[in-house]
Order: structure tokens, then sequence, then C-alpha cells
């Protein structure tokens, strides 16, 4: 990943997460990734650069298979951005002197994540709001608990702001044009049924087995072919921002190229 933390060459941020690597059978890791910022997990960039640092970690240690964005704070995965820290004099000054250049980090950060080599999963525990659904909307998959719910508040008065870490841009590809308009303008709350329905979350478990089950689905992928998950996933991103025929020649380089490695592999 690119070095383009926020706050080079501080590391306070490592003061709210933990991390830890489980090992499956096959000898490969999962690396877990936990936010634990009281109260809330609210997101700042302290907290985002240590993410950021060690899911780079991650990505470059060929022992790890697969990477989940879990939390520790009970029912909360997190409850948005750190409005201390986004309307502090310090941010206000920034933007008073039009300097956004941490705002445009944060986004580089964030597509870092989304097109990490490896797959990245969430294990969403409860209270999912604003930057931090933006960021469980960077994962491949997520996995969600009964009791959890999601909400884009910022168009609320005592907000009014847009999403600033590309919720208008991912939330119509993962649930549609109008659905993403309603949760947008409307700052509507909707329960994990409806996140199910529309496509925002891939699973609902009961609230005990959040992350139990999504270290079993981290198990099921590390079981796959690691450079075909990556090639899958670079070819889905791609999809993503580019039209259909695009899409489809870069698929097709990709696919004739592993095809061409695979048969010089067995000799042909």
């Amino acid at each position: 990943m690119k070095d383009i933390r926020m706050n080079r060459g501080d590391t306070s941020g490592y003061d709210h997460i933990e991390f830890e690597e489980i090992k499956a059978k096959n000898g490969k890791a999962i690396g877990i990734i936990y936010m634990k910022k009281p109260p809330r997990n609210s997101i700042g960039s302290w907290l985002l650069d240590a993410i950021y640092d060690k899911m780079d970690q991650y990505e470059g240690d060929d022992s790890i298979g697969a990477i989940i964005i879990a939390s520790r704070i009970r029912g909360v995965f997190s409850d948005g951005a750190d409005r201390d820290e986004l309307f502090g004099s310090w941010i206000s000054g920034l933007v008073a002197e039009k300097n956004y250049e941490r705002f445009r980090k944060a986004h580089e950060i964030f597509v870092e994540i989304e097109n990490c080599k490896k797959p990245v999963l969430a294990a969403i525990n409860g209270v999912t709001i604003g930057a931090g659904l933006e960021l469980a909307m960077l994962c491949d998959l997520r996995i969600a608990s009964d009791i959890s719910f999601y909400s884009l508040p910022e168009a609320k008065p005592e907000l009014g702001i847009i999403p600033g870490l590309g919720a208008t841009q991912r939330l119509p590809r993962l649930v549609g044009v109008a659905r993403a308009k309603e949760m947008l303008f409307l700052g509507k709350l909707i329960r994990a049924d409806t996140a199910l329905e529309w496509g925002l979350i891939n699973q609902i478990v009961p609230h005990k087995d959040v992350l139990k089950h999504t270290i079993e689905i981290a198990k099921t992928l590390l079981e796959r072919d690691a450079r075909v998950l990556k090639e899958m996933k670079k070819c889905i991103n791609y999809a993503m921002e580019n039209d259909l025929q695009k899409g489809i020649e870069y698929e097709v380089r990709l696919f004739a190229e592993m095809m061409r490695l695979k048969l010089v592999g067995k000799g042909c």
C-alpha cells in the first residue's frame, strides 16, 4: 500500500486498535483488526492511520490469507466520524485556507483499503453509522449481527454536510440509486433484515456469533486459491469503475495470463 498516512510518524492511533492472528488447519492465518476507541469507535485520522498501517502489514505478510475488521466495543461497529476532530479548530483552519489535503488523503486510504490484494471482511456487531458504514462498504464481505443497524445522517441539520468518505459513490453501486437516495436524503435508519434485502450486507447471524461466523467464512476463503481470489477482486473492482466492454477486455487479459501461467506450470 502507498505511504499516505495522514499523521506520518505518529503511531498514537494504535492505542485504539487491537489485533490478532488466527491460524487455520492449512497453516494460513487470518489477521483481525479490532477497533477499540471508546465510547463508540468514532473514526478520526489517527484511528484510520492505524487501521491502514496494520492492513498494510497484513497485506505484505505471506502467512496472512484474509483480513477481518471488527470491533471491541460492545454493540457498536462505529458511530461515524470523530466530530471533535472533524469540526475542531485545526481542521476548520485548514478548510478556511482551502487546504483539503487531509480529505484527499483519507479518500486515498479508503481506496487502498478497498483494493487490498487479500479478501477483507467486516464483522459488524451493531451500530454502523456514517463513516463507520463507509468503512464497512470497503470490505469484500459484510457479516452482520441481527441487532445491527445502519444510517447516513449527514443531511440532518445538526451535521449539514455530505458524506466525506465515499458513501455517495459506493452506496448506489451496492443498493441501487433509489435506495441510496432514500438513505442519504432522508438519513433513513435501516435494520439488518432490510440491509440484507438491499444488498448492503451479505449475511445476518445471531449477535453473539458475529465474529465466530466471520472467522469461519475467512477460513473457507483460506482454502481457496489465493491468486484466483486476488485476480477476481481486481476484476470486480475494475467493473465498478468502468463500462461493461472495458471490464470484459480486462477480464480476458487476466484470464489469458492466468491460463498461460497455468499451462507453463504444467510444462505444456
